[in-house]
């Protein structure tokens, strides 16, 4: 009965005209809070990032140690380099760009949302659940790729499965191309995505249509990258189309020293991954041979590669709250409110189960319901991301940009048993019922 109640009050409450304006202004105000008066300087790759792009913007040059580098995709620290061109090489002005990007974001989760679900109830819905998530609001302080990932990602999703018109392919294009520069794995993401979202339905018709445009998104895509794969040949003497770090990452995840480690994401220590030896100047030459140590470890070890997907797949998708670790290396009181933060944490973890778990049971209801191609659209998302990491490792922060996918299908179920309840209301209450 208590159920019935609360569930009667939710929906009354996504109906509410303030509901939305309200939504936004705690979600803005929560972050907002954070970023002012939780301060954070960036540590580890947070200064790698933010040092790259003052290097771009001193010197025109993407680089590190006075050599020229690709270890990490450029797309991050070049927008970074001009918000500073503008602001300089301020930490506030990146957190409040990220305030921004995180504004965005819950708009086009509402739109993408709005979009696939045909419901502005479940639209509603969404934009709750992600304001109450904690590890969402976690990232706006930090220098961190995350947030301007995930924003770039809904959008080229919402432009997709929205507009197919040829001007809205060619922006499909150039963002993907934008998105791959800030995360390499969209390059092979990007074709999976355009096809399933320019289809319409199953039929033969519809998804030639839809593989056709898929590959004028991808040549497009492709045509943005190409400057910076132009560089890197130039530079390196190499083909690198967008990075140097694919080797290091897949021998980092693939060693005898994350074997049966469930502490660990990665091993940059073991012996193995030593013989690489990584250096700057030297990084095409060293990512090569770290690519060929872990295809030789794996062909030599393929029981314990499989072996070690169930606990990859753990390290995805089992923690989260991963936010944390900013502000235990860059808050300078963290050790002294270390329970307050370890709190947040905990209450994060099961606000985070109980998404989880909504989503399994999404899952188990778009697979027995007969569905168009775009309601699989952020299945997809989670698939291929999961997959990725089953391959290199599964780090927690990789699945952050699936979240805005993964509260979709949550609110989707949600608003589901809500009009069903409403449904069984109504018929009981029929004459004779």
């Amino acid at each position: 009965m208590k159920v019935d109640i609360l569930l009667a009050r939710l929906q009354s409450l996504l109906t509410h005209p303030w509901f939305t304006p309200v939504c936004f202004s705690v979600f803005i105000g929560t972050r907002l809070a954070l970023l002012l008066f939780v301060p954070v300087e960036p540590s580890s790759d947070a200064m790698w990032y933010f040092s790259r792009a003052v290097n771009i913007v001193e010197h025109g040059s993407y680089s590190e140690g006075g050599f020229p580098t690709a270890y990490w995709p450029v797309g991050y620290p070049a927008f970074l380099a001009f918000l500073f061109t503008f602001t300089g090489p301020h930490l506030i002005a990146v957190q409040f760009a990220n305030l921004v990007l995180a504004g965005c974001t819950f708009w086009l989760l509402f739109y993408f949302v709005k979009t696939v679900f045909k419901s502005s109830s479940t639209a509603r819905l969404s934009i709750f659940l992600l304001t109450l998530y904690p590890n969402s609001a976690a990232y706006v302080p930090l220098v961190a790729s995350e947030v301007l990932y995930t924003c770039v990602l809904l959008f080229v999703s919402l432009l997709m499965l929205s507009r197919h018109s040829a001007l809205a392919i060619l922006l499909c294009g150039i963002t993907l191309g934008l998105a791959t520069l800030i995360k390499t794995q969209t390059l092979l993401l990007a074709p999976i995505l355009a096809a399933i979202a320019y289809s319409r339905d199953w039929t033969l018709l519809d998804l030639k249509a839809g593989v056709i445009r898929a590959i004028a998104v991808s040549i497009l895509m492709l045509a943005v990258i190409a400057p910076w794969t132009l560089r890197n040949y130039l530079v390196f003497d190499e083909f690198v189309p967008v990075s140097t770090n694919g080797g290091t990452s897949l021998l980092a995840g693939n060693n005898p020293s994350v074997v049966g480690d469930y502490g660990h994401d990665y091993s940059e220590t073991d012996p193995l991954f030593k013989q690489a030896e990584f250096s700057v100047a030297d990084q095409v030459a060293a990512d090569k041979r770290a690519r060929k140590l872990a295809k030789e470890w794996i062909l030599e070890n393929p029981g314990t590669f499989i072996g070690m997907m169930p606990k990859k797949f753990f390290r995805f998708w089992g923690m989260d709250g991963e936010g944390e670790w900013g502000y235990q290396s860059g808050t300078p009181w963290y050790d002294q409110h270390a329970k307050w933060f370890r709190s947040v944490r905990v209450i994060n973890q099961i606000y985070y189960f109980l998404l989880l778990g909504g989503f399994a049971v999404a899952i188990w209801k778009l697979l027995r319901t007969p569905a168009k191609p775009a309601m699989y659209y952020g299945l997809v998302i989670a698939i291929y991301f999961t997959l990725i990491s089953l391959v290199f490792s599964g780090q927690s922060r990789y699945h952050f940009p699936v979240m805005p996918f993964v509260i979709a299908y949550v609110a989707w179920i949600v608003n589901e048993m809500l009009n069903s309840r409403k449904r069984g209301a109504a018929l009981a209450a029929l004459p004779g019922a």
